[in-house]
């Protein structure tokens, strides 16, 4: 017997959502065949069987699963499959009238985990499950160690009674959708562990945008300042390789092999950070069919996971017009994101003395001051200053 286990999809979420079972109940199965299909928060993904043989599923469709869990057990052959059945799923005794039952039946390793734990009856009825297993009984400690004592309870209660919503509360209630928690999520992490500092700096942007107009009638592809600040950004990996670092144990990092820059994109149905790999090899051009791409699926068939994972850096977009300053999370695992403002306009005296207008953006970078310094900042946001205030180069590469 192999387990069929849950892989790790994403960062964002710890659990994800079985919408799909792709084979029968005690279906045949080979090695590479797409079994099921999950949802996280941003993506649906198949996950495939790593063995040749009988399928026996153990999650229901609908039902919450987590990284690492195991979902099912692909056996040899059928008559395996219903000996281990024969074993795992002893006929239970009647109840007698106002019992509850003999409870669930446990594996093994399920029941020396229960008691080395404590864990009552009364507790593993909770799970719902006919047959328990190990990984129920990690789950069912893992929400004991994150339940707070009651005593917590009714002082965060006190602390808020002036806000919190009461049993007779008259306002509606909103549930979050799944994206949106899982953003919260991240949120939460970043706050909580990374310590982070923040650098602005204003850029002027006429001779960028005259570029991306003149990019955008050459190859009849809809180029702007988001296309060309992430070929700026991806360009100084290289030269800024902090910036692109994964933070370690504390006393290291790891460098990126590559510019993979991560792009927010949100058309309304939530944000969502598709990662554009190798931004080193792509023309503006390229970049901006990629976005497009990314804004079209955004609001309709959406990302699979691998397509939201693997980033080095995020390219923050908050481009609307009055958006004078942006200061995003740094994501879990990066040491830098980069946001763009919306481009204002400012007058200021020419050489010869005359009154013009220019126009300009903020560029902010929020950083993980364990691994980057305030100095290094500067110097990174001022080597994309550079490249958007002399854009040709960025044009031709």
């Amino acid at each position: 017997m192999r387990d069929l286990t849950v892989p790790k999809l994403n960062n964002n979420d710890t659990s994800y959502v079985l919408t799909d079972w792709l084979v029968d109940d005690g279906g045949k199965v080979a090695a590479g065949d797409p079994v099921a299909e999950v949802e996280t928060s941003k993506a649906a993904e198949e996950l495939a069987c790593d063995h040749t043989g009988v399928l026996h599923r153990l999650v229901a469709v609908q039902q919450e699963c987590a990284p690492g869990q195991v979902i099912g057990h692909v056996f040899d052959d059928e008559e395996a499959r219903q000996r281990w059945l024969a074993r795992a799923t002893p006929a239970a005794p009647a109840a007698a009238d106002g019992d509850e039952g003999s409870g669930p039946v446990l594996t093994d390793s399920a029941r020396d985990l229960a008691a080395a734990h404590g864990v009552t009856e009364a507790e593993l009825r909770t799970l719902g499950r006919a047959v328990v297993r190990r990984t129920d009984v990690e789950r069912l400690l893992a929400d004991r160690a994150t339940t707070p004592e009651p005593a917590v309870v009714v002082a965060a209660a006190a602390l808020a009674a002036g806000d919190a919503p009461q049993p007779d509360d008259p306002r509606p209630v909103l549930p979050l959708p799944r994206s949106q928690r899982a953003v919260a999520a991240v949120v939460t992490e970043s706050h909580r562990e990374v310590p982070a500092a923040l650098a602005v700096i204003k850029v002027r942007v006429d001779a960028a945008l005259a570029v991306a107009r003149r990019l955008t009638r050459a190859t009849r592809t809809l180029v702007g300042l988001p296309e060309l600040l992430v070929k700026a950004v991806g360009g100084l990996r290289e030269e800024h390789p902090l910036l692109f670092a994964s933070p370690g144990d504390g006393n290291t990092v790891r460098l990126a092999e590559a510019a993979h820059v991560g792009v927010t994109i949100d058309v309304g149905t939530g944000l969502f950070i598709p990662v554009i790999r190798d931004v080193e090899e792509l023309t503006c051009a390229e970049l901006a069919e990629t976005l497009m791409d990314f804004r079209t699926r955004a609001g309709a068939e959406g990302f699979r996971a691998g397509e939201l994972t693997g980033g080095a850096i995020v390219v923050s977009l908050h481009t609307d017009p009055d958006v004078v300053l942006a200061g995003p999370i740094v994501f879990p695992g990066q040491t830098c994101v980069v946001a763009l403002g919306g481009t204002q306009d400012e007058l200021a005296l020419d050489p010869a003395g005359q009154l013009i207008t220019r126009r300009y953006v903020n560029i902010s970078a929020g950083y993980d001051h364990r691994v980057v310094n305030g100095r290094e900042a500067v110097a990174f946001l001022q080597a994309v200053k550079a490249a958007l205030e002399a854009p040709d180069r960025l044009a031709e590469e």
